[in-house]
């Protein structure tokens, strides 16, 4: 085993990284590279591309994803089923090192016996069944079917992680989930942009931001607009940033008199994140953790949730948590009043720098491999 040599199966392509699991993926590679590691990158490309800036810090080999109706009818879940290659496969048997599996997605290759006898990891961005019945509950009929039928079998399917040597949690109270099906479990937190934040004078705004193409912050959107929207007003607005609004969104926000920043390049959506007073989050699936909320932990504003977000007690005490919409007004209400304070701002700077650094973490993965 080549203890310097690590395989990768991403679920996607991770650039540009500019979504939750993206972000993670990417930025974990970069680390793994720079404590080391000679990277093969094994990558699902169905729609992203293929991506240059990936060749910095990796080999990387793409395959296509088959995403045919008829995988539906398959005792797996779609996202595993999907994700079968035969190529894949003797692309990881080549030679006996390491493999990172980036996600359940990727786990049917741990169905093959020569696989594990390797030394491998699997990364849980999310508990996926989980992940899937929060998704259920604003679909339509007919997704509402299909993310019914994928929770039950990415439920059963859990199993296979007693496969693999290592599961890597992406937060303590999943570790604890996780320890049903696998006794080695660690926790190893989001990977993250290396960014410092600076204490910075806010504007009187409140800020929801994200991916709005995405149904759950869409959905998220609407509602914070619908509990705001009467409090909050020219003195002190209501701004929703993000990529590829729906047109339902964009003539939600016309009719409500919202200011939508639709597609702002980084800079722009870096200022608007700096700047607000307030950050106004809000989810309807809790699972895994919402790198948006780590971005807003290093601007100078208050951060409002509600407690589906499922933040977990370390990152509690940095937001205010509502239980419905009428806490959710009383919260927004009491913040409109103070600023963040420098104390806390740097305060919240010491908890990220010192928990999200990604090569200190990634190290917990080289430690178990130089250790083997």
């Amino acid at each position: 085993m080549d203890k310097q040599h690590l395989h990768i199966v991403s679920l996607d392509v991770p650039f540009p990284a500019d979504y939750g699991g993206a972000i993670d993926i990417f930025y974990r590679i970069k680390a793994l590279h720079e404590l080391g590691f000679r990277i093969t990158l094994h990558v699902f490309e169905y729609g992203r591309g293929e991506q240059k800036e990936l060749e910095k810090y990796a080999k990387v080999i793409y395959y296509k994803r088959n995403k045919s109706v008829f995988q539906l009818f398959s005792t797996r879940p779609f996202i595993v089923q999907t994700r079968i290659s035969k190529q894949l496969l003797s692309d990881l048997l080549v030679d006996n090192d390491p493999i990172l599996f980036e996600g359940l997605h990727t786990c049917w290759y741990l169905e093959n016996e020569e696989i594990q006898k390797r030394m491998t990891f699997v990364r849980m961005h999310n508990l996926e069944h989980k992940y899937y019945q929060g998704l259920k509950r604003n679909a339509s009929i007919i997704k509402k079917f299909y993310f019914h039928q994928e929770a039950i079998k990415l439920k059963d399917y859990q199993k296979v992680l007693s496969k693999a040597q290592y599961i890597l949690a992406i937060k303590d109270d999943e570790r604890d989930e996780l320890l049903a099906f696998n006794s080695n479990v660690l926790v190893l937190p989001a990977s993250f942009p290396e960014t410092e934040g600076a204490f910075t004078k806010v504007q009187r705004y409140a800020l929801f931001h994200g991916n709005l193409s995405v149904p759950e912050n869409e959905v998220a959107a609407a509602w914070i607009i619908k509990t705001l929207k009467s409090i909050s007003d020219s003195s002190f607005e209501l701004l929703i940033a993000g990529k590829n609004p729906s047109k339902r969104l964009i003539q939600l926000c016309k009719k409500e008199q919202i200011e939508l920043h639709a597609n702002p390049t980084k800079s722009e959506m870096d200022s608007l994140i700096q700047e607000a007073q307030i950050h106004v989050l809000y989810s309807t699936v809790p699972s895994g953790i919402k790198l948006k909320l780590l971005a807003c932990l290093h601007s100078s504003g208050h951060i409002l949730v509600n407690e589906k977000m499922k933040i977990g007690k370390a990152l509690e005490q940095f937001c205010v948590v509502a239980a419905d919409s009428k806490e959710y007004k009383m919260h927004f209400l009491g913040l409109l009043n103070g600023a963040l304070k420098e104390d806390e701002f740097n305060e919240r700077e010491r908890f990220i720098q010192s928990n999200f650094n990604n090569e200190n973490n990634c190290r917990i993965i080289q430690k178990i491999i130089q250790d083997a």
